[in-house]
């Protein structure tokens, strides 16, 4: 923003001092933690989850049982459901062997319900099976196609709240890479994958498949995602110089990355995976690492997250919160707890959060003028940024600089090619000398041929003009001594040759 001298006013940017250590789990395991988790890592979270359960679950029965009969209710429930898990994913064991144990039955005899697959689900099909079939024997292949396929059609025919599902789906990742880890074929050194690499094509194969009952799965959160775009939409005035970054916006490629970013992040809700929507922020979130380094910012924290939540409301991609639920409910949880994408994740997370809980006091303003720029009563003041006249300077030099890179370029091609020019001029001079010198030199028959038959030819046409110049000589004087007698001697014109005519220069060849 701009104060009355027509500076930057500092006094009113968001700012934001954040450590790295900010970002870990609360619990101390050394995992990022998020907001939506209470700043607790997956694992951490699913504990916390699961113990306040049995918290409430106790308090509700207790009332209701003696604690004989809760505990007793309590271990049958639990129960229960280990072998409901297990029941939904059996599948028989996976054989050490290259081939098919002869009691396996192959999924085309495996009695199951026909469902329509969508084209994204049949290229994941596909993709997921090339992938089997180039880095796994055949017996495991077969053993995990069917383990899979079999859980992705348990879970489109099941009907549970997301968290329960989310579950469900997190205990069948653990349940087959434990059943995987223990084959010996990834101890083996020809082997071409990791244990890791299948589980990844597994998270990409059901979520895609199953993305239409993981994604959105409630009304309330679809409400929420609305309304949250709602907000960040009325925020766009914020973006106008209101947080403190150290973006250099007058240089193009600075423009350039942020638009990048902006696009990355839009991008999300195209994907259908957790692994694909984490590959597009992670792309996006390396354009603003990009965009500070052409600033010649640091790269920190204190960096990151605001030019993060910068793009984040200059973008406000479509259903954003309900794609980092998504991510966070069906992606890998070793994904989400450690690594590049998870430290992006947890920083888009924290974006969401600054977002949903900005008001006057985090832009230090009165709640009246927060509250008018927010419904549009109030125009966003002018800044470096957001001026008009700025951005047509902006676009101007641009243009500037590219009309002189091109007309640059243009000079130097008008250089090189009159260079071009006088390199062949010389070269084709000295090929002729080269073919004069070679063949006087070493001359073929066949020019020796052409010589004598062209001296020849030069010799007759000598030796014929000397007879016809002394024919017409003889010619010339008889014709005079005959006049002579008949008319009076007057004198005549002697007939002189042309100097340039042939015959002249025969009569000189002959007086010589």
């Amino acid at each position: 923003m701009l104060n009355k001298h027509g500076d930057e006013d500092e006094s009113k940017k968001a700012k934001m001092h954040l450590k790295a250590n900010d970002l870990l789990c609360v619990n101390g395991c050394g995992f990022y933690g998020t907001p939506q988790w209470e700043n607790r890592c997956s694992k951490c979270w699913r504990a916390h989850q699961n113990e306040l359960k049995k918290s409430q679950d106790f308090a509700k029965n207790k009332s209701l049982l003696s604690f004989d009969q809760f505990q007793e209710r309590r271990k049958s429930t639990t129960e229960s459901k280990s072998r409901g898990i297990k029941n939904l994913f059996k599948t028989s064991p996976i054989p050490e062997s290259g081939t098919s144990s002869p009691t396996s039955t192959s999924p085309a005899s495996t009695p199951t319900r026909r469902r329509d697959l969508s084209p994204d689900s049949l290229e994941a099909r596909k993709h997921f099976t090339d992938f089997l079939v180039a880095n796994l024997s055949t017996a495991m292949a077969q053993e995990i196609a069917r383990s899979v396929k079999n859980a992705v059609t348990k879970i489109c025919e099941m009907r549970m709240n997301p968290d329960e599902m989310s579950e469900l789906v997190m205990s069948y990742y653990q349940y087959l890479g434990e059943r995987i880890g223990g084959h010996s074929l990834f101890d083996s050194p020809d082997c071409k994958v990791k244990v890791e690499d299948v589980m990844d094509q597994v998270e990409k194969y059901i979520s895609t498949c199953c993305y239409t009952t993981f994604f959105c799965a409630s009304h309330e959160e679809e409400v929420a995602d609305v309304s949250l775009q709602d907000r960040i939409r009325s925020l766009h005035w914020v973006t106008a110089g209101f947080l403190e970054t150290k973006l250099v916006f007058k240089k193009q490629t600075v423009r350039d990355k942020i638009d990048e970013g902006i696009s990355e992040l839009i991008e999300i809700n195209a994907k259908k995976s957790a692994f694909e929507k984490l590959d597009c922020l992670t792309r996006s979130c390396k354009a603003v690492f990009e965009a500070l380094k052409e600033s010649e910012s640091s790269m920190s924290a204190d960096e990151f997250l605001p030019t993060l939540i910068y793009i984040l409301f200059r973008g406000n991609p479509p259903l954003i919160q309900s794609n980092v639920k998504f991510i966070s409910r069906f992606a890998i949880p070793a994904r989400l707890m450690s690594g590049e994408a998870a430290y992006f994740f947890t920083n888009l997370s924290c974006a969401l959060e600054f977002a949903r809980n900005m008001n006057h006091e985090s832009l230090q303003m009165e709640k009246a003028e927060f509250e008018a720029y927010t419904t549009g009563h109030l125009a966003p003041p002018l800044s470096v940024i957001n001026s008009a006249c700025n951005q047509a300077m902006y676009v101007l030099e641009g243009t500037i600089e590219t009309i002189s890179t091109v007309v640059k370029k243009a000079g130097g091609l008008a250089s090189n090619l009159t260079g071009v020019h006088g390199k062949a001029d010389d070269d084709l001079e000295k090929m002729l000398i080269v073919i004069k010198e070679t063949v006087d030199f070493y001359p073929t028959e066949e020019y020796l041929n052409m010589k004598e038959s062209i001296f020849c030819e030069e010799q007759e046409t000598a030796d014929l003009l000397v007879s016809l110049s002394r024919q017409s000589s003889e010619s010339g004087r008889g014709t005079l001594s005959t006049s002579a007698d008949s008319q009076p001697s007057t004198p005549q014109p002697q007939l002189e040759p042309s100097l340039e005519s042939p015959l002249a220069a025969v009569s000189q060849k002959e007086t010589e």
